[in-house]
């Protein structure tokens, strides 16, 4: 299988430290899992031999945890013995793809089938594992249901609820996803007061969250909203549910909204929600989709000087770039983006899919806050300091303006590339309002010119035809048809006259563009 992403292997990059990176994360969580396998599967498509080590590394810490927790299946599924017990992984990590990419897109750039067993080339399968799981797992199960069905006998609300969570996360520590979603749904409806539904829908979100069934992942953000008021027990679950929401809304492609939330949560959130974001997630995610999406000043209130700017500590390496960026270096923010940044981003399970829209989101937006201050800017120029080519940086900035630039920013209405002189160049508002007003002119003008020919040729008919003048399109030469006599004695032609002036214009004889009319028309469409 040919690489999934290309990570930069520059020697002033340190190497990726997958221990202290995977530290961040509950040791226990479906999240951290998911994580080592994403990064295994990651690290192997490339030919290095860090990187090789790197994935036996992830995989050995991933079979850890699935042998710790019992989880049987998914180390099967690793392996290829059984298929997914979940349906988002039908396209594992690797192949999700952003809302704003196309399908084709994703199919060529991955276009392989999406997994195979991989581990195989770094371990050995061992059998016992899964027996002997399986058989504890057995025994526990029918543990567990018979405490279900001593409390639904004795009709016990507390001892249901207690059973039924006891059998979702059994369910969910051994890869059994939706079976174990099921049973902590229907833990819901014996919760009785507000601290017992804030934990049982703040586990459906992080169930939710990890099979990536994200509209049901912001279904139940926004219940447990409106039914968990002020008594949850917990002081940060509405910050825990703000950054949940704005997960779910940059797996869908909301970036901005997503931004504002990242950026909302407040400072207090650290490690407490590490079974799905840990603290440098959140500085990241807030930093990179804020940099993507807001303007200068936006930007400057809620990310750089805002209550924000306390997590940028925990990734210098985007602190750095946002500081480049409020200095108007351009070339030095996007190098640090494409370097040390892009590395680590493409490597997080949940940023990686929407890597190549945001940064050419954060490009363009430096390319359009870079012209600002010019009239004309010679492409060749604007290449050196973004690192690109004179004809790539052309393509960028004729995309820019027949898109109409960024939101909220754009080139200006007059941006017009020259190709000649290889020049970016904007004329003035007055400029183009008076082309604009001309163009109006001459278009309302032609209009009349159409309307006095058609009026022309209408009166030049109804006269040949009272007249009795019939025209032949073959010979040319006016003659008398056949006459026939109506209800009045009148004689009348059996024949339509032929419009002189329509087929004069039907066969070019009058251009549109021609503007030689008379006294009262236009005689030169350059006097507008």
């Amino acid at each position: 299988m040919e690489p999934i992403v290309t990570m930069t292997t520059s020697t002033s990059i340190p190497p990726f430290d997958i221990d202290a990176y995977i530290s961040r994360y509950d040791a226990t969580s479906e999240t951290r899992l998911q994580r080592l396998i994403f990064l295994a599967h990651q690290f192997h498509f490339h030919a290095a031999a860090a990187q090789q080590q790197q994935a036996a590394h992830a995989f050995d810490l991933a079979v850890s945890q699935m042998k710790s927790t019992g989880n049987y299946r998914r180390y099967l599924e690793e392996f290829g013995a059984a298929e997914s017990s979940n349906r988002s992984e039908e396209h594992p990590p690797e192949m999700t793809s952003s809302p704003h990419r196309s399908k084709e897109q994703t199919l060529q750039q991955h276009p392989h089938p999406p997994r195979s067993p991989v581990i195989q080339h770094y371990m050995r399968y061992d059998p016992s594992f899964p027996a002997e799981s399986k058989a504890a797992a057995q025994n526990q199960l029918e543990v567990l249901e018979g405490r279900l069905s001593t409390a639904q006998s004795h009709i016990n609300k507390a001892s249901i609820r207690t059973a039924l969570l006891a059998l979702g996360e059994f369910h969910w520590g051994r890869g059994e996803l939706r079976e174990g979603w099921r049973r902590v749904v229907r833990s819901r409806d014996y919760c009785m007061n507000g601290v017992q539904h804030s934990n049982v829908n703040l586990l459906l979100v992080e169930m939710s969250i990890d099979t990536k069934d994200w509209p049901n992942a912001r279904d139940t953000i926004a219940r447990a909203e409106h039914t968990v008021q002020g008594d949850s027990g917990d002081p940060l679950f509405p910050q825990k549910l703000r950054a949940a929401n704005a997960l779910v809304l940059l797996a869908e492609g909301k970036y901005y909204d997503a931004a504002k939330l990242f950026a909302s949560v407040s400072l207090d959130l650290t490690n407490q929600f590490s079974s799905v974001l840990s603290a440098e997630d959140l500085a990241m995610y807030g930093a990179l989709l804020g940099l993507a999406t807001f303007d200068r000043e936006k930007l400057h209130s809620l990310v750089i000087d805002g209550p924000f700017k306390g997590r940028l500590e925990l990734v210098p390496a985007m602190r750095d770039a946002l500081r480049h960026y409020s200095l108007a270096e351009y070339g030095q923010c996007i190098s640090i983006l494409q370097s040390s940044v892009r590395r680590d981003i493409l490597l997080d399970i949940h940023l990686h899919a929407h890597v190549p829209v945001l940064l050419d989101m954060i490009r363009d937006r430096c390319i359009v806050q870079y012209f600002q201050p010019y009239s004309s800017v010679s492409l060749e120029k604007m290449g050196k300091v973004f690192g690109y080519n004179e004809s790539d940086m052309e393509d960028i900035v004729a995309n820019l303006i027949i898109n109409g630039g960024v939101q909220g920013m754009s080139l200006g209405e007059g941006a017009r590339i020259n190709s000649l002189e290889k020049t970016l160049n904007v004329y003035s508002t007055s400029c183009v309002e008076r082309k604009a007003r001309r163009r109006a002119r001459v278009k309302a003008a032609k209009m009349g010119i159409n309307f006095v020919r058609n009026a022309e040729g209408l009166i030049m008919r109804v006269a040949c035809l009272e007249n009795g003048l019939v025209i032949q399109g073959g010979s040319g030469r006016s003659t008398r048809g056949s006459r026939a006599r109506d209800a009045a004695g009148k004689q009348t032609s059996d024949r339509m006259a032929t419009d002189v002036l329509d087929r004069s214009e039907s066969d070019g004889s009058f251009s549109d563009d021609a503007m030689e009319v008379d006294e009262h028309g236009i005689a030169n469409p350059n006097d507008f």
